[in-house]
Formats: C-alpha cells, sequence, structure tokens
C-alpha cells in the first residue's frame, strides 16, 4: 500500500484561478512513489497550460491512462505527444470506435478526435486491456467493469459504429484507476458511465482492499432523475467513502444530494487543486 500520493486536477469543468483554464473534460496527474500517471487529457492542450502555470512536468508522466473513448477525456492526447515520446498509453480496446450521441436533430461525433495511426507515427504506443491491468504494485487499471445492478445503465442515446451499422454502445470501454493507499482505496472516475457503485465494488475486487478512502471524478449523473441518483447514492452509503470529489459531469442534483448524504465527506474542488495523501 502506498503511503504518499498525490492528485493534481489539470482539466475541469470548474475554474477559479484567473491564470487557468476550465473546459469541459477532465484530466488528473497522479504522483507515487511507484511512478507518475496521468488520467485522461481533457479535451484540448489546456491541460498542458495548466500543468505549466502549476509547476507540474509531464514529461515526468510514465503513463497515461485513458477512461473511455469521448474527446474530453482523449482530445488532448496529440498535443501531449508533441513533446513527450515515446508515450504509453493504457484503455480499452473498444476506446477507438467512432462513437456518437444521438439526438433528434442528427448524430453527434463525440468519439476520440484523432486516429490512432496517426498517433502512432507520433510515438504513441497503445497498450489495450479488457481486463485489470497493473500499472505499478499499487496502482490499476481497472478494464471492463462488471455491470451487476438494474439502476446504473446506459443511456440508449449513446452508439457506436460496427462496419455500417449504428449500435447501442453499452460503453464497455469505460474503466477507472484505482490506487491502494494506506488510508484505503482511491477510485478515480472519467465519467464513470459503467456506474459509480459498480466502479466501487470492483475496485475493492481488484486490490482486496474494502475500504474506501476516495470516489473522486465524474459520475454522469447530470441528466440522470431523481430516482438513479438517489439509488446511487443510496449504495455507495453502505460502502462509506471517507472522501468523494464530484467533479465533470456529475451535475448539480446529484452533487446537492451527495452534500446533504454525506456532509464534509465531500469536497468541491476546480481547477488546479490537490489532494495529497500522506
Amino acid at each position: 500500500m502506498l503511503n504518499q500520493v498525490k492528485l493534481t486536477i489539470l482539466s475541469e469543468n470548474r475554474v477559479v484561478s484567473p491564470q487557468l483554464v476550465a473546459e469541459q473534460g477532465l484530466s488528473i496527474f497522479v504522483e507515487t512513489p511507484e511512478g507518475n500517471v496521468l488520467f485522461d487529457t481533457g479535451q484540448t492542450e489546456a491541460f498542458i497550460h495548466n500543468a505549466r502555470i502549476l509547476n507540474i512536468s509531464l514529461e515526468k508522466t510514465d503513463f497515461v491512462v485513458l477512461s473511455h473513448g469521448h474527446y474530453d477525456h482523449t482530445g488532448g492526447l496529440p498535443y501531449l505527444a508533441e513533446f513527450k515520446s515515446p508515450l504509453p498509453v493504457i484503455c480499452h480496446p473498444a476506446l477507438i470506435n467512432k462513437k456518437y450521441r444521438v439526438y433528434s436533430a442528427g448524430n453527434l461525433d463525440i468519439g476520440v478526435p484523432w486516429e490512432k495511426n496517426v498517433l502512432a507515427r507520433k510515438g504513441i504506443v497503445f497498450h489495450f486491456h479488457t481486463h485489470p491491468y497493473q500499472i505499478f504494485t499499487n496502482v490499476w487499471f481497472s478494464g471492463e467493469v462488471p455491470r451487476n445492478n438494474q439502476y446504473e445503465t446506459i443511456d440508449e442515446a449513446y452508439k457506436q459504429r460496427v462496419l455500417e451499422s449504428l449500435i447501442h454502445d453499452e460503453l464497455h470501454d469505460d474503466g477507472f484507476l484505482v490506487i491502494n493507499t494506506a488510508k484505503g482505496v482511491i477510485v478515480l472516475l472519467g465519467c464513470g458511465h459503467a456506474g459509480p457503485v459498480n466502479s466501487l465494488k470492483h475496485a475493492m475486487r481488484i486490490t482486496g482492499n474494502r475500504h474506501v478512502y476516495a470516489l473522486i471524478g465524474g459520475m454522469h449523473l447530470s441528466s440522470a432523475d431523481e430516482e438513479k441518483i438517489d439509488l446511487i447514492i443510496k449504495n455507495i452509503h453502505k460502502i462509506n467513502p471517507d472522501l468523494i470529489v464530484p467533479l465533470h459531469c456529475t451535475g448539480f442534483k446529484a452533487i446537492h444530494k451527495f452534500f446533504n448524504t454525506f456532509k464534509d465527506r465531500v469536497q468541491l474542488l476546480n481547477v488546479g487543486d490537490q489532494i495529497t495523501v500522506s
């Protein structure tokens, strides 16, 4: 178990400092004695600008982990490739599939805004994993998250192209980063499409640690109905994490309900904020 971890939010929807840049996206720099991981890359090069202002050396990134194949979590990868090469990237193979969200006015492309072959020529080395993958002794990529409840479902509006057909995208590529610390497990979610409850339980299985110290990241509840939000919060309460940091796509309603349930265990953080475990 790690005795020291530092997390810095490099890309997020909210910002306070006028020197930093917010965007619809997520990127978190994870520093441990075993090595450094960049979790997601946001939508643009904003995370690189913010890292420079915060004196974060992205050149010291050992691995990039991409949570899933949507543009606001993967869009910054080509910018990182410009000054860090070779660069190993860990993700699920379905991350590079063509992905869409269906609206009445048409289909919106929400997938990765780059081609794998182009990035490979720039020194990006993709490592695809469908099962839990141990990056360092105490840091894992989750692989596919088992879906074990009836309330954490994927909206039918999400589609992916297979051959010439658009089919429902179950987002099997949705994964997370898990860190095993002396205070408990830290789980970093990108959007948490597979569900925060499913993800927490999978993290405990991977590590063998039943105590969750922190749940951090997007939980994709901004447009969820109150029944779904209440069920998720009820079941997270059973797991009883010490700290909850709702980011990105969690949504105001869900954040409000999290605060009502967990009180001062909820922290609302912004671009540039840090979490240190020591």
